[in-house]
């Protein structure tokens, strides 16, 4: 009897596997689809229903209106960074756990992380592409500025670091997962087949359709994650369109799988229970809402003194930002050149009572952002 067709044929999966609900338990899937969630909410936000739709900056240097624009641009920036470097880090940590457990996961458990592991791209590409919009908006010279040389892209920010982690990681995932639908088998140890009633048709042939899913959403989800780094900012509303379509598509694959084999597995257990790994997940999501819900506050403040006066909050108000952009320097996606190439120097910083203080910075090009700056306070 062909084997690829066992499990429509007549003859059930006999062997799903055992239960794994450290790695694709109910905490784990609402710890990365709320992440992916919360970045994909974010990037609409700002790209198509507030009143900053276009995200841009149009007055002249040196001018109080400048000043707010680029403000306003690095409060979204650090507003859209929300949850996207916690879901970095945990899905490169997660994708080194299943590795190191590999030999001993079934079929099915590789299927549902994979579809749980494409949550950390739609997140990734959902806020890196529109705080790589917004960083190259700050770091943009004004019109009479453009002879001079411009900044250039620095490719291996850290940021962008843990995007080509993560993408070697799933793509590594991938061949991992297309090997195993190779082995599809309805007895055989480790699990090497599952009850697909609910994700696929009657008519199916098995792995052939479930190697065709793979294949084409792991290629689509790695071009559009790539392409928030290398891809022009004039395209960021169609990569997000493109990569926001993953998460209705993997979160219903992951539904339907758990739906459809949960009972299924050796012996009585089942994978509802909570354990330290899930409660984990569910707490770096609940730390990226609080995280999200002081940041939406210094927003909603900035944007009341703005209207209300027409500049940027003095620095003594502004403190809690100015931290945010102190630990951001070193993630902005366009590095200054400095006049001298010495990348020891400190840029001048600006103290509160709107005197300038040189930090070994002579020689360097001026820079119109410290006049804007002193002229508002």
């Amino acid at each position: 009897m062909d084997l690829w067709r066992r499990e429509e044929g007549g003859e059930e999966c006999e062997l799903v596997g055992e239960e794994m609900a450290t790695l694709v338990g109910n905490g784990i899937i609402v710890g990365f689809a709320g992440q992916a969630l919360l970045s994909l909410c974010l990037s609409i936000w700002v790209f198509f229903l507030t009143k900053h739709g276009n995200m841009d900056i149009i007055h002249p240097e040196g001018s109080a209106e400048r000043e707010v624009e680029r403000k306003r641009m690095d409060f979204v920036s650090n507003i859209l960074m929300v949850g996207s470097d916690f879901q970095s880090t945990l899905g490169i940590a997660y994708l080194v756990t299943v590795f190191s457990q590999s030999m001993l996961m079934d079929t099915y458990h590789l299927h549902l992380v994979f579809d749980i592991a494409s949550f950390v791209g739609v997140s990734n590409t959902a806020a890196l592409v529109c705080w790589r919009y917004c960083r190259a908006k700050i770091e943009e010279p004004d019109m009479k500025f453009q002879s001079k040389r411009r900044p250039r892209i620095n490719w291996f920010d850290r940021r962008y670091r843990a995007t080509y982690i993560f993408v070697t990681l799933y793509l590594a995932l991938t061949i991992l997962l297309g090997i195993r639908l190779n082995e599809w088998a309805p007895n055989q140890k480790p699990g090497r087949c599952y009850y697909s009633t609910l994700v696929t048709s009657p008519s199916s042939s098995h792995p052939t359709a479930d190697k065709y899913y793979v294949g084409f959403t792991s290629a689509w989800l790695m071009t559009v994650v790539l392409a928030s780094v290398f891809a022009g900012v004039k395209r960021r509303r169609i990569i997000l369109v493109l990569s926001s379509l993953h998460f209705p598509l993997h979160l219903y694959m992951t539904i339907a799988l758990r739906q459809a084999n949960q009972y299924k597995f050796e012996g009585e257990e089942h994978e509802n229970d909570w354990d330290f790994g899930q409660t984990t997940a569910v707490i770096l999501l609940a730390i990226a809402i609080v995280e999200l819900l002081n940041k939406g506050k210094e927003y909603y403040d900035f944007e009341r003194y703005v209207t209300k006066h027409g500049v940027v909050p003095p620095s003594a108000n502004d403190s809690a930002t100015g931290q945010d952009e102190e630990a951001n320097r070193s993630s902005y996606l366009l590095v200054k050149s400095s006049g001298d190439g010495n990348s020891n120097e400190t840029d001048t910083r600006l103290l509160g009572d709107g005197h300038e203080q040189g930090s070994g910075n002579r020689g360097q090009p001026y820079n119109p952002w410290h006049v804007a700056r002193s002229a508002t306070t």
